[in-house]
């Protein structure tokens, strides 16, 4: 594909995977074993891979401008940063030809385009701001044609953890199968070790299990597994990830960084992340830097097994599932004891305490307390608290994640007004 730009964007439904997207492009979004964006990078490997999102989001995650679009060479390619692209295959080869000037689309949405040359400078201003509504269909008018196309896309953020364990399935084949499989893995018990994939460099102590006969396990380097784990496939184990012990089941990614202990079931969590005590989390959907207490534990099924809905911005939604968990943004915290209710959205760098039931399920930004004690927390103490975390971790916290923090205090400010006057007495 000589010539070609790839440009991953996100549409205005970005909003239906807060919190994880308050402070990233949806592209961002780890499911299975990659990110949508390393899925776009695996499938177009001789093409510039760049990103489209909303501006404040820019700086840090290096997304293109208006005046940026116009200056490309050559033809592009968009892709949905909801889209997965998994197992190869249509349209992804047909956009690796000449596909003209075309869009694929599922219903409404679009989810991938091929734009000539020619008619980038016409339409930057169209395809960098795909992230406001209208846009996307904007665009789609423009082409000469259009297809109707079946391929999988998030709608909204529990998708992506209830679809984790097929893909990490679906990853396993695509780009595992044919590596050497470990045969043993420190002093772990190994069953089925053709279905596990890990370096040498990863430790296993005594009395850990490593089981992958309910799916395969990916394991990236540096991981330490410690006494009495259990860890069952489908699972991916991001680099320099700690299990410190309890057992981690029903299809789990975990980002780099992360220290899991306790019982965790079918979740994701993004990277450098602490689940390290007792309790359970299941069926979630962690971002990073997030810290949960001693014995957190939080809901992923009602006394009456009924479906569950989860608040996004102010609006109930269906999930179609009756195991849905948590949904916590970067930064939050929990204190020891708390309890979570089923399907809470829990903001960016909240904090939780006070050793009881959660009762809201939608937490704003920069909450902090409980339900009954309700206090905006300081943006100062906020920032100080993650250049600790952050340093901690040999991470630098710089001003590009100060504007961060500045910029989501105050878009949270009318939704966290609303939860402050709703204190019980």
């Amino acid at each position: 594909m000589p010539n070609k730009t790839i440009l991953v964007f996100e549409d205005s439904a970005y909003v239906n995977f807060f919190p994880i997207t308050l402070s990233r492009p949806v592209c961002h979004l780890l499911a299975g074993t990659k990110t949508s964006l390393q899925r776009v990078r695996a499938h177009f490997p001789d093409c510039d891979v760049k990103i489209v999102c909303r501006p404040y989001l820019r700086v840090l995650f290096d997304g293109l401008s208006d005046e940026s679009i116009k200056g490309l060479e050559g033809d592009i390619v968009l892709v949905n940063g909801s889209a997965v692209l998994h197992g190869g295959g249509y349209p992804v080869e047909e956009f690796k030809r000449d596909s003209g000037f075309t869009a694929f689309v599922d219903g409404e949405k679009l989810l991938m385009a091929s734009i000539p040359g020619k008619k980038i400078k016409e339409l930057a201003p169209v395809i960098s701001r795909l992230y406001e509504e209208g846009k996307d269909s904007e665009l789609v008018s423009a082409v000469d044609s259009k297809a109707q196309v079946d391929m999988m896309h998030f709608r909204y953020i529990w998708d992506a953890m209830l679809q984790n364990p097929l893909l990490i399935q679906s990853d396993f084949n695509e780009y595992y199968r044919d590596n050497n499989p470990v045969i043993k893995i420190g002093d772990a018990n190994v069953y089925e070790s053709e279905s596990i994939m890990a370096p040498g460099d990863v430790t296993a102590d005594y009395a850990s299990v490593v089981d992958a006969r309910g799916g395969p396990i990916i394991i990236e380097s540096g991981v330490e597994i410690k006494p009495f784990c259990y860890l069952e496939g489908p699972a991916y184990i991001g680099r320099n990830c700690k299990l410190v012990g309890g057992k981690t089941t029903g299809g789990c990614s975990f980002g780099p960084g992360c220290r899991i202990g306790g019982e965790v079931e079918n979740s994701v969590i993004i990277g450098n992340s602490n689940k390290y005590h007792e309790g359970f989390l299941g069926h979630a959907y962690l971002g990073e830097w997030v810290n949960l207490g001693a014995l957190t534990t939080n809901s992923d099924l009602k006394n009456n097994y009924g479906e569950i809905s989860v608040k996004i911005n102010g609006s109930s939604i269906k999930t179609g599932s009756i195991k849905i968990g948590s949904f916590i943004g970067d930064h939050s915290k929990t204190g020891i004891g708390i309890t979570l209710n089923t399907g809470i959205n829990i903001g960016y760098s909240c904090n939780l305490f006070g050793g009881g039931l959660i009762l809201e399920k939608e937490i704003p930004s920069f909450a902090w307390g409980n339900d009954t004690l309700r206090v905006e927390y300081s943006r100062a103490k906020a920032i100080s608290t993650a250049r600790t975390v952050m340093g901690r971790r040999e991470h630098n916290f710089d001003e590009r994640h100060e504007k961060l923090f500045e910029e989501l205090f105050i878009r949270s400010k009318e939704t966290r007004g609303i939860w402050l006057k709703g204190r019980r007495h």
